[in-house]
């Protein structure tokens, strides 16, 4: 890392003038600690700046919910801001916002180094909760932490804050941390975005999930590892059987039942509710998902249906649901309901009726983990995935002969059991 003399004395910033730097982080993702962090940072980016105490030098969205529509102010401290700072986590690079975030970031990088012809250091990754893996684009970010302490670099910030023994490591990285900020905003300052490249933000990829992932049938499983089978066509197939075809994407995995409120699509938001009970997941199209994929040894995979009611009237997606039932590879169906569709809401009586004679067995059990219907939010759909993903792996442990304990830091009470 850098480190360049401070001039003597500084002329004042301008009242709009852009924040040195952007905190982006996963939500939930402790957030008191995330906040005391940011506040910590701007304190010493301040004193290393030579501002005013209280004078803003970042921004740190608290308000923003997973899949809201993105605030002016958020995409402008995005678009103008001369430091990104990433908090990796493993529920960090689960995010598709965050991956947003880092991509339409990382495009500012690339056209600073085309115009100036100079290498960009700021992009800048900070360790939270040091994940299993980086994604390609974080791993090609060539950032030397070597300056940090060891502690930083094994158990990431979160743990330096958590524990007093870690106090001087932490401001140490604090130090580290501001004196690279004010650096960029001094000698390496990007080019903000125009106010057109702006209007695309929300429809921009996350650079964590390129679409050859995101479609890329299943991996080997894993114990605990959750994969979500989304049974939803894309936008050019929802055109055969629906009018209104806005809820769909290019692909099946882009299906965004919630789109009026909730603009993620629903198999990247299963995804990081996976993550906040402490397991990895994966999501393919039930078309790219072999029956029987999600079979592991011993049963310890859990594999959920995220189901479109139209399905139930295209002869490709019902014929693959069918055969998963077959072969009970799942241990729950999602069936999301927008009231807000109103094509939906009058064709829901045909299509309730289709999907109940994909899924009568399963109905018949009674079992309220095995069929999900009329979920009409998105934060139903939370709480209701939460559940499902608790039961299924309390009975994962109960048939192998284990006790089950929650999963770290989920502060959820345990639900009760229902059925056999």
């Amino acid at each position: 890392m850098s480190s360049i003399g401070l001039p003597a004395s500084r002329p004042a910033r301008p009242a709009a003038a852009p924040p040195y730097f952007f905190l982006s982080y996963a939500r939930s993702d402790d957030d008191p600690y995330v906040e005391q962090f940011f506040q910590d940072l701007s304190g010493e980016v301040r004193v290393r700046a030579g501002l005013h105490s209280g004078e803003t030098v970042g921004f740190f969205d608290r308000n923003m919910e997973m899949g809201t529509i993105w605030s002016k102010e958020l995409v402008d401290a995005l678009a103008t801001c001369t430091t990104f700072i990433g908090l990796c986590s493993p529920r960090y690079i689960l995010s598709e916002p965050c991956g947003q975030e880092w991509h339409l970031f990382a495009k500012r990088c690339d056209q600073f180094e085309q115009r100036s012809g100079r290498r960009s250091t700021a992009l800048l990754p900070a360790l939270w909760l040091p994940p299993r893996r980086m994604p390609p684009a974080m791993q090609r970010v060539q950032y030397d932490q070597e300056h940090f302490s060891a502690a930083y670099r094994r158990d990431g910030l979160r743990q330096l804050m958590r524990l007093s023994r870690y106090r001087d490591e932490y401001l140490e990285a604090i130090s580290l941390l501001a004196q690279h900020v004010v650096d960029n905003a001094e000698v390496n300052r990007l080019p903000p975005l125009s106010i057109s490249e702006r209007t695309e933000f929300a429809s921009a990829p996350s650079a964590f999930h390129p679409e050859s992932e995101a479609e890329r049938p299943p991996s080997p499983p894993k114990t605990d590892d959750v994969h979500f089978i989304v049974a939803a066509p894309n936008r050019d197939e929802a055109r055969r059987v629906r009018q209104d075809v806005s809820f769909y994407g290019e692909r099946s995995v882009d299906w965004i039942p919630y789109a009026s409120t909730h603009t993620v699509p629903l198999a990247g938001y299963a995804r990081e509710i996976a993550a906040r009970r402490g397991l990895t997941a994966g999501a393919s199209s039930i078309s790219l998902n072999p029956v029987g994929a999600g079979d592991s040894e011993g049963g310890a995979r859990i594999v959920v249906l995220l189901v479109d009611a139209w399905a139930s009237q295209m002869d490709v997606y019902r014929q693959a649901l069918e055969r998963h039932e077959e072969r009970r590879t799942a241990a729950a169906a999602l069936v999301p309901r927008n009231t807000e569709d109103s094509e939906t809401e009058e064709r829901w009586r045909l299509l309730s009726d289709g999907l109940r004679s994909v899924f009568l067995d399963r109905i018949a059990t009674r079992d309220s983990l095995a069929y999900r219907q009329d979920i009409l939010s998105h934060r139903a759909f939370d709480e209701d995935l939460q559940i499902v993903l608790e039961t299924a792996r309390n009975r994962g442990f109960a048939a192998r002969g284990g006790v089950p304990s929650p999963p770290a830091g989920s502060g959820m009470a345990r639900p009760i059991l229902e059925g056999p």
